[in-house]
């Protein structure tokens, strides 16, 4: 079984309370699926990359720098 890349944590605001993101599986979860944006150039390439880092293609570094812009880009840093 694959591991799961793992990067620093970010803390981010969602839904109203504060959340830790560990690694690249969840940072993907919470973009597909509650992320209060639809759509957005820095979620499109976040996502993309997250998807690149499970298949070998992207570090878990990279996919975390890209989910900290799409958070910001999303206002729930801060």
């Amino acid at each position: 079984m694959k591991s799961i890349p793992a990067f620093s944590p970010v803390r981010i605001r969602l839904g109203g309370r504060y959340r830790v993101v560990k690694t690249v599986h969840d940072a993907y979860r919470l973009m597909v699926t509650e992320w209060p944006l639809k759509e957005g150039p820095a979620l499109y390439r976040a996502e993309v990359t997250c998807l690149d880092a499970f298949n070998g293609l992207a570090d878990a570094g990279e996919a975390r720098k890209k989910f900290l812009v799409a958070a910001t880009e999303a206002h729930l840093i801060g």
